[in-house]
């Protein structure tokens, strides 16, 4: 399992950077570099063609003979710019990745919307076997959510009597500390210690808390559903 939490789907932190695309050896391979902080704010025009000075994250389009000594300390490598790029950047368990660039930040925006797990749209509905929870644990869920009192929790629940399953429609999502202070007041390990007091089992607490961190708001525990990988099974 490389995935702490099994219900996230697709990439996270998806972001537009502007780089710059140098060559410097006939033998290697163009390199991609961050623009240095003095020309962030620099056309594309004024940094295409021109001499660079990079290192191994950072670069400048300057000409050899303007470099100071202090910019060549710190850039100590020569080359030349041939595009200004719009790379399309995210992060997966926890690794950052480039997933493709563009030759201006229109079309990179239209690359991350479209390959972007929008909220509302996408990866909010799960249906996963009641084989995740222990056999006297789901037995015990399927009596408590007849009779729970989930208005102090953050979901509520149902049943589906013709499939034996049962339901969660969480709340307030994602369930980070970030987000529950921002707009409940209210911590993950708060938010555990009602549904704990509300007579709900770890391993539904849990699963739970795992769904709600992934902004998942629909979760079906079905005896027919499905398995999800990384998620233990009982």
């Amino acid at each position: 399992m490389t995935n702490p939490n099994p219900f996230i789907r697709g990439y996270q932190n998806l972001y537009i950077r502007r780089e710059l695309m140098i060559t410097y050896e006939e033998h290697f391979a163009p390199c991609y570099r961050q623009i240095g902080a003095e020309q962030q704010d620099a056309g594309d025009d004024r940094l295409v063609g021109h001499h660079a000075i990079f290192n191994d994250t950072h670069a400048l389009a300057i000409e050899p003979e303007t470099v100071t000594d202090d910019q060549h300390t710190l850039y100590p490598a020569n080359g030349q710019v041939r595009a200004v790029v719009y790379a399309v950047r995210a992060t997966e368990n926890g690794e950052e990745l480039h997933l493709g660039d563009t030759e201006s930040r229109p079309r990179a925006e239209g690359l991350l919307k479209r390959i972007q797990f929008e909220t509302g749209f996408y990866s909010r509905s799960f249906e996963i076997t009641s084989a995740h929870l222990p056999d006297e644990e789901w037995d015990e869920l399927q009596d408590l959510v007849q009779h729970a009192d989930t208005q102090p929790l953050m979901f509520e629940c149902f049943t589906l009597p013709d499939s034996d399953a049962i339901g969660f429609k969480l709340h307030c999502t994602p369930w980070t500390d970030e987000h529950l202070a921002y707009a409940c007041a209210c911590s993950l390990s708060e938010v555990q210690a009602a549904m704990e007091g509300q007579g709900f089992e770890p391993e539904t607490i849990r699963v739970l808390s795992l769904a709600g961190q992934a902004d998942v708001r629909i979760l079906i525990l079905d005896p027919n559903g499905c398995l999800l990988e990384g998620l233990p099974q009982f």
